[in-house]
């Protein structure tokens, strides 16, 4: 077994150029990294010739969530300089769960909470883990009958909401996992998300391109709009992700165009749903989008943004230029590894507003990236490179106080990364 805590050891204590000797050295083309990927690979498995007859599993945890093992590294990639900080360090893995073998396809930390996390699956099967010094798995709820797509907490994790492929939307008590609600929808349903400004209303987005607002205390439908080009004959337009803030709603659709929507509320009551804004991502091309995020403040955008992946690997930033009239312009865009599945990605949180675009996603090569993206001119940059995971990682969540890193993979497994103190 590799000693990574050892080997960590040596390579902090090494001058700035021997780390960058070691990082430029190569074989064939191959990188030092990547030699000894190759050459633990091996030892493991066997050389490629006996890979057919072993294929690569991650060894199971028949006791369910386990603790991190030494042989998975975490590496943080800083400039070729004489930088000593890296932005991002991680101290490794606080837990492993493992408790099913199929795809984790979202998760998400619950708000004002680090102890609190939600994830859902290929199965349909949504569970609730409790985090701390030990973690468990507080309730396994089952509804659902296909692939979970999305996961809302409310704003005191008193509910929790999940979308499903088989077109509904399931809001369950948190502390006891009791289902309260199914809001069927028009198809399937691939986002979804509670009303910041009145948590009684339920906001769904669906694959036939309707965005859909339910009452939560009568289960009702309360308004439904489709989006431009839903519903036409050549393929139509699907509601693939869906971002909040306060009375504004943006709904990401499958051709990499954002809308914005008004929602008029009235003494608590949604008088109606109007489509003030139309942006698109990339002018003369279509991708299905992976991820939308909203953040209050970013240092590129410098005030409210959102965060856009799509499938074709590029991450798109908009700055919300005019609140009021829900516009939003395209201020920076790069190109990451494109992937054969959707993989979400998010901000990074931020210490100091002058800091420079962080954001975290994860990759096909079974690693966690946090890159730099403050400088679209030069493409994004690496700045840490989380490796654990035996499987494509599609999904990341940051904790409340910004201490934990979440992720999960194809594999069926969900990784706890804990930063270092000071970071």
């Amino acid at each position: 077994m590799v000693n990574v805590g050892l080997r960590a050891y040596i390579w902090r204590h090494k001058s700035v150029e021997n780390q960058t000797a070691r990082e430029l050295w190569s074989l064939n083309g191959v990188t030092y990294s990547g030699y000894r990927d190759y050459v633990s690979h091996c030892k493991e498995h066997g050389f490629p010739e006996q890979q057919m007859l072993q294929p690569k599993r991650r060894p199971s945890s028949a006791g369910g969530p386990s603790v991190a093992a030494s042989e998975h590294s975490v590496s943080s990639l800083a400039s070729m300089s004489s930088q000593a900080a890296v932005p991002y360090s991680f101290a490794g893995m606080q837990h492993i769960l493992e408790d099913t073998e199929v795809r984790v396809t979202v998760l998400k930390f619950a708000n004002l909470s680090s102890d609190l996390l939600a994830y859902g699956g290929q199965d349909g099967v949504v569970r609730i883990a409790q985090l701390g010094t030990s973690c468990s798995i507080c309730h396994v709820l089952k509804q659902h009958h296909k692939a979970i797509s999305d996961l809302d907490w409310s704003l005191e994790n008193t509910f929790l909401l999940s979308a499903g492929l088989d077109g509904s939307v399931s809001m369950w008590l948190a502390a006891t996992g009791q289902l309260l609600r199914v809001f069927l929808t028009t198809s399937a349903a691939l986002c979804a998300r509670f009303h910041l400004v009145n948590q009684n209303l339920v906001m769904a987005g669906t694959e036939s391109g309707i965005v859909q607002v339910f009452n939560c205390s009568t289960g009702k439908l309360v308004i439904g709009q489709p989006v431009p080009g839903s519903g036409s004959s050549q393929g139509g337009t699907s509601c693939s992700a869906m971002a909040v803030s306060n009375n504004l709603l943006f709904v990401a659709d499958n051709r990499g165009v954002v809308y914005t929507w008004r929602c008029n509320i009235k003494n608590g009551i949604l008088q109606s749903l109007a489509l003030i804004a139309r942006t698109a991502a990339l002018v003369g091309t279509a991708s299905d989008t992976a991820s939308l995020v909203y953040s209050p403040y970013s240092s590129t955008a410098r005030g409210q943004a959102l965060l856009m992946s799509s499938l074709d690997g590029h991450l798109s930033l908009f700055k919300l230029a005019d609140a009021a009239a829900g516009k939003l312009e395209v201020i920076s865009t790069v190109e990451v590894p494109r992937a054969a599945r959707k993989i979400r990605a998010t901000f990074c949180p931020k210490v100091h507003i002058t800091e420079p675009e962080y954001i975290v996603m994860g990759g096909e090569d079974s690693s966690v990236y946090i890159y730099d993206i403050s400088k679209p001119s030069l493409g994004p940059s690496v700045i840490t490179r989380l490796q654990g995971h035996m499987a494509p990682v599609v999904d990341v969540s940051w904790s409340y106080d910004e201490t934990l890193l979440a992720s999960c993979d194809c594999d069926g497994a969900v990784i706890i990364w804990k930063r270092e103190k000071g970071h």
